[in-house]
């Protein structure tokens, strides 16, 4: 179990702060802000998991009603029998509410895995008759629904109807002419329940009644007319009913939630915790959080992450691996380089794994399960105590090494600082070698020079440095990893004004080992940048070709679709022509047969018939309406010792049907295809066979056999535009390419010819621009050469 000390040195509990505000219940708040790293692996991985799931859910809903009170308190109260107040059955009943509609959210079909919620959801108790009833009969805290009972209905009824009376009789005190001179005013007020007249002091005697108060002055006495006491008693009787009835309805409506209290209690539990696993997702969601991979291994591999407190348009993300290569790593650079930063940053990415929570870094990055997380990290100067900076350093240390293994992750700021630097020095390198033999996992920050050399020289530990930019003179923040860097102490005096004369007095008493060793990593440093750099541009230029490779992808699949359509829109006129021209055949047909039916067939008749017949000839079906030739190969390749010349076959190069021309070697067969010769190999050609989509009418003549016409195309892929302007070309071109996309064709051959070149230059200029055009290329040797231009499409 990771101490709160390094969970406060981690600055852990800001982040949980922060993660509350997220939270609708004050339950869930507490919860959150009690949240701790789990204390096992399983433990761990389980609440990651729930979260990664909640996040999946949140890709298709997110308005999930969480808002309940805590009810424990109340339940208890149920449980012993203690009537509950209206404002707390209104309360059990948003608990029962909210679980029901919960629980129905979380087993909708999403069709995604979300198994670890709906375990919780099977925890959600509803009783929707009782929620109902509650929601019915209680109105507000204050108020109950006169329908709650048939009892206090009638009630109720009841003391209108007293209250009307009274009011009447009252009225006719202070409406009477006679009266209302008695009267100091013509209203009607309460005093204690009971309703009363306010009479002048001086006319008591003229108003029988009973006096129930006075005035301040002692001018007006409040008095119940005689008339109305009777009213007024069975008013208060009514009432005490009313009140009676109330407790009645209340007291069972809590002996309906005794049995149950322990399943609300439980329900309301189960809410707060599904709520505390929502906040963990909003707060992923705004602070652009990802799943991390968690490990019992101690393998680390966090990238580009950024520290959650600080403002993520400001900092500069780190990238660390640790726990595969080596176990421990030594960052040295400049103070106020992010040292101390990089630190928090991987304790904390780890500590928020543990809890459950995504962490602010790139996706795949990996972090570990610890069983502590132990750190030496600021000022332990302790006053009270009577430590020094360097013996509270000290005492931390002597706790860490104490308990120091493979299951732990310790960080360390400025290890064997505060004291003479030979002995701070051994010191930070005997704790070093300590800990590399414990097998636990470190950072370590430092200034010292023979600590960088340790890790240059010594197996499983890595050095890293914050880098320094020596041109401005001010460190960058950014990690760099299996480099050591330089305090740079000396320059940085030097930007801030110091005395130039002791700079060189300063720079005169580094020894020549020193300056040595620090020019090897700036040499070093310069390299990597340079290295950086040119990654960065091939990295922006690949983005910008898999741009382009989507765009052409895309692009390609709406004209493979517009091909689809254009194709599906011609087979539907196809057989919308065939359908018709089928009709006026068998109409022809049909007048024919009425004809020769006849008992009696005249020269005229006869005249009629030959000239249906020849109307029956001339019914054919258009050829611009044919699909034409689909070339199908088998996937069976040839075999090169039955092959002969005047063979068709399918070359897989060419995308097109050819025919053998010549057969010199297996690498070396002619193919013929149109005016175009080439040399491909045996393994370029397969078996084919060519299926004709077919227009056709099937006429029945007289003697009744069938004649069937039929019609096909197929689509040439070459274009001769010698002699042609550079414009007609290019028209013409573009009609032809549009011909081969709809074709499914994938290489076309343009003859140009030689001549001056004007008109090779303009249709080379114009395919370079060509949405359609990937690519294209002089023909070679049996191609035309540079008569022919071989354009192949996207």
């Amino acid at each position: 179990m990771i101490n709160n000390k390094t969970l406060t040195k981690l600055q852990y509990f800001d982040i949980l702060n922060t993660v509350s505000a997220y939270c609708i219940s004050s339950l869930a708040k507490r919860k959150i802000r009690n949240l701790l790293p789990q204390s096992t692996y399983g433990q761990a991985e389980t609440l990651i998991s729930e979260t990664k799931q909640a996040y999946a859910l949140f890709q298709y809903e997110t308005s999930f009603d969480l808002s309940v009170d805590d009810v424990t308190e109340v339940c208890s109260l149920a449980r012993v029998g203690s009537c509950l107040s209206m404002g707390q059955l209104l309360q059990i009943m948003r608990v029962l509410r909210t679980s029901r509609n919960l629980q129905t959210a979380l087993f909708a079909n999403y069709c995604i895995d979300i198994s670890l919620l709906q375990a919780k959801a099977y925890l959600l108790y509803n009783d929707k008759q009782l929620e109902d009833d509650i929601d019915f009969a209680i109105l507000s805290d204050e108020e109950i629904n006169d329908k709650a009972s048939a009892d206090l209905y009638n009630i109720r009824k009841r003391i209108k109807a007293i209250n009307a009376d009274i009011k009447q009789k009252l009225q006719s005190y202070t409406k009477s002419n006679e009266m209302s001179k008695y009267l100091q005013d013509s209203i009607v007020t309460l005093r204690g329940d009971r309703y009363v007249i306010p009479v002048k002091q001086e006319y008591k005697s003229f108003v029988n009644g009973i006096v129930h108060d006075q005035s301040s002055t002692g001018a007006t006495l409040f008095v119940e007319p005689m008339a109305i006491v009777q009213l007024n008693n069975s008013l208060r009787e009514a009432v005490l009913e009313e009140k009676a009835e109330i407790q009645r309805i209340l007291q069972a409506f809590t002996d309906r939630v005794s049995p149950i209290a322990s399943k609300i209690v439980q329900a309301q539990d189960t809410i707060s915790d599904l709520d505390v696993i929502f906040s963990k997702v909003k707060y992923a969601l705004d602070n652009k959080c990802t799943l991390p991979l968690i490990n019992n291994e101690g393998v680390i591999d966090i990238k580009k992450a950024r520290h959650p407190l600080l403002d993520r348009n400001k900092v500069i993300p780190i990238s660390i691996r640790l726990g595969k290569d080596y176990d421990i790593i030594v960052i040295t650079g400049p103070n106020t380089g992010g040292k101390t930063v990089t630190l928090k940053t991987v304790g904390l990415m780890c500590a928020m794994a543990m809890s459950g929570m995504f962490i602010p870094c790139q996706e795949e990055s990996v972090v570990s399960y610890f069983e502590d997380i132990l750190c030496d990290i600021g000022d332990e100067q302790s006053i009270e105590q009577n430590l020094s900076t360097f013996s509270g350093h000290i005492t931390n240390l002597r706790d860490i090494l104490n308990v120091a293994n493979s299951s732990n992750l310790i960080l360390i700021d400025e290890v064997g600082a505060g004291t003479e630097p030979n002995e701070g020095t051994a010191l930070a390198l005997a704790v070093t070698e300590f800990l590399r033999k414990s097998g636990a996992k470190c950072v370590i920050t430092t200034h010292y020079g023979k600590l960088k050399e340790y890790s240059l020289t010594t197996d499983r530990v890595e050095n890293a440095s914050m880098e320094f930019d020596l041109q401005t003179l001010a460190p960058t923040y950014k990690l760099i990893m299996g480099v050591p860097g330089s305090s740079n102490a000396i320059a940085i005096a030097s930007k801030l004004g110091l005395r130039q004369d002791v700079i060189d007095f300063a720079k005169n008493n580094v020894s020549d080992e020193k300056l040595a060793f620090e020019r090897v990593i700036q040499n070093a440093d310069e390299i990597r940048k340079d290295y950086e750099n040119k990654l960065t541009e091939l990295e922006k230029e690949k983005a910008l070709i898999l741009a382009e490779k989507a765009r052409t992808e895309k692009l390609n699949a709406s004209l493979q679709n517009e091909r689809n359509k254009l194709l599906s829109a011609s087979r539907d006129d196809a057989k919308r022509i065939v359908a018709k021209a089928k009709e006026e055949a068998y109409e022809l047909v049909s007048q024919i047969k009425d004809i020769l039916n006849r008992d009696v067939i005249s020269d005229k008749d006869l005249f009629t018939a030959r000239s249906l017949s020849k109307q029956i000839s001339n019914v054919e079906i258009a050829d611009n309406k044919d699909d034409g030739e689909e070339i199908i190969f088998t996937g069976d390749k040839v075999d090169f010792d039955k092959l002969k010349v005047g063979d068709v076959v399918y070359s897989q190069k060419m995308s097109v049907q050819v025919k053998i021309a010549d057969i010199r070697s297996r690498t070396r067969i002619k193919v013929k295809c149109g005016g175009i010769t080439t040399e491909v190999g045996a393994d370029d050609l397969f078996y084919c066979k060519a299926e004709k989509n077919q227009r056709y009418s099937k006429i029945r003549h007289t003697n009744g056999e069938t004649k069937t016409r039929i019609n096909t195309r197929s689509f040439n892929n070459e274009l001769n535009v010698i002699g042609q302007t550079v414009d007609e070309a290019v028209a013409n071109v573009d009609r032809f390419i549009d011909e081969a996309v709809l074709a499914g064709l994938s290489q076309l051959w343009i003859i140009h010819g030689m001549g001056t070149g004007k008109l090779r230059a303009g249709l080379h200029a114009h395919f370079k621009r060509h949405p359609n055009v990937a690519d294209f290329r002089l023909g070679v040797y049996g191609e035309g050469e540079s008569g022919v231009t071989v354009i192949t499409l996207k």
